[in-house]
């Protein structure tokens, strides 16, 4: 990597500052890190982080089931 910075600055002071060199493979040894964070865990008593059904028959049902637990239950 340092070769390529070296590369880079050596362009940039010479003529050629459209030109970049390619950047070299990483190595087969090198870990792969995902930068992607995870979705949360759905907490089957938070009822406003459910994931409802696509079908949207089952969606009204979910629905009406998490607005009586929340008039049985106001202050969860």
């Amino acid at each position: 990597m340092k070769k390529y910075i070296r590369a880079v600055l050596d362009d940039l002071r010479s003529g050629k500052k459209d030109y970049f060199p390619p950047v070299p493979k990483p190595s087969k040894r090198a870990k792969t890190i995902d930068l992607d964070v995870p979705p949360a865990p759905v907490i089957a008593t938070d009822l406003d982080n459910q994931e409802l059904s696509k079908d949207p028959e089952e969606m009204v049902r979910q629905l009406d089931w998490q607005a009586q637990q929340k008039v049985q239950n106001p202050g969860h």
